[in-house]
């Protein structure tokens, strides 16, 4: 009886030293918490409720319910800016992880001194956006820049013209801008993930004869099948946020070729003072962006199984 009255004691001090650490954990999370709900929660709860009313940023409101929602799907602005979207996200993620795989395939296996070529290809991600689309403004520019320059010394001026200006290749070319400066942070997360292959598995492969393509073939791409999922959702979510380059740019022109979700909110909540209106946008960009990441998470818990 003695010694099961002890296990039931001691059974009892384990429960509440759980309990104790719970709680630990949570006041040390309490901080992060707030910030997170006040900065990030009622952001999204308050863009919720202005949605519902007509309100210029100033002045009282007016309450005109799914309004801004019908006025909204009926706008062709709108399906303009969610087609460029669209086509810019098809653009650019699969450019930048199929360069980012490339490149941490290469560093992992061909090149030395692959700390300095890490460092290179990542540089481009940590410059302010505002340096790099600068840089490539002046790069596209049709009568000094360098690209056109180029294309006139090497006699084919006939493709030299206005690339942000023309409705054909203004979105190409932010594209081109936006891989360059985004494939180094898939290289870095490729790489790191590449680390994490036990090397026995490549020395084994080596042996039996296989080079780096069919490394790559049987060996790289589907064992990091977690971590393509992983930066899909990433590059979505974050590409679905561009607003600065695009600014930088070409301000959403010309004639609204390169008109993003992020910079069609930005015109209507900032220079058009139409705050409930954007509310709905931001909305609707909010559940497209939560969507797609349900969609694709359950896409990976499936592969996973």
């Amino acid at each position: 009886m003695e010694l099961v009255y002890s296990q039931t004691n001691v059974e009892t001090v384990r429960s509440k030293k759980k309990k104790r650490g719970r709680f630990t954990g949570l006041f040390f999370a309490l901080p992060l918490l707030i910030f997170v709900s006040v900065f990030t929660f009622f952001g999204i709860f308050y863009n919720v409720y202005i949605s519902f009313f007509e309100w210029s940023g100033i002045g009282s409101k007016l309450f005109i319910g799914f309004g801004n929602y019908v006025n909204l799907l009926q706008d062709p602005n709108f399906y303009q800016a969610l087609g460029n979207t669209v086509i810019f996200l098809v653009m650019t993620i699969p450019l930048s992880m199929a360069f980012g795989l490339l490149l941490a395939t290469l560093l992992n296996g061909v090149w030395a001194a692959s700390s300095l070529f890490k460092s290179i290809f990542f540089l481009p991600h940590i410059i302010a956006v505002v340096t790099v689309g600068t840089t490539f403004a002046g790069i596209y520019e049709p009568n000094f820049g360098l690209l056109n320059s180029v294309l006139r010394y090497v006699g084919l001026e006939s493709l030299a013209h206005s690339w942000l200006s023309e409705p054909a290749t203004a979105l190409n070319a932010i594209a081109v801008v936006y891989v360059f400066a985004n494939s180094g942070f898939y290289m870095l997360i490729y790489y790191t993930s590449l680390l994490n292959i036990d090397q026995e598995i490549f020395d084994a492969s080596k042996m039996d004869g296989a080079g780096v393509s069919k490394q790559f073939r049987y060996i790289i791409f589907p064992m990091l099948s977690g971590t393509h999922i992983t930066l899909l959702i990433l590059g979505i979510i974050h590409a679905l946020k561009v607003f600065d380059l695009i600014w930088i740019m070409t301000e959403g022109g010309p004639g609204g070729e390169t008109e993003l979700i992020s910079t069609f909110l930005f015109r209507e909540s900032l220079l058009k003072y139409k705050v409930g209106y954007s509310g709905a946008v931001s909305v609707i960009l909010l559940l497209i962006a939560f969507g797609y990441t349900a969609f694709q998470l359950r896409v990976y818990n499936r592969i996973r199984r």
